[in-house]
């Protein structure tokens, strides 16, 4: 994964603050806003988010989209 710094196979909370404060961000969101979403999506409760817990929140996002999009047109 392209967001996983240390090559862990894992996305960690620092990962996800570092990715989300980058300069082209501008500190997008705060530290506690990331812990909350990390404890939602890390389903297994290791504070990381792995491979299969990753494309769960994807296809969550894209099934979200997916009923916006429908209920637009």
């Amino acid at each position: 994964m392209m967001f996983d710094r240390d090559n862990s196979g894992k996305i960690d909370n620092e990962e996800v603050v570092a990715l989300l404060s980058g300069e082209d961000l501008g500190n997008f969101v705060s530290k506690d806003a990331v812990a909350d979403a990390l404890k939602e999506i890390d389903a297994n409760g290791d504070g990381e988010i792995d491979f299969e817990e990753f494309m769960l929140m994807m296809k969550k996002a894209t099934e979200k989209d997916d009923a916006a999009s429908s209920n637009l047109g």
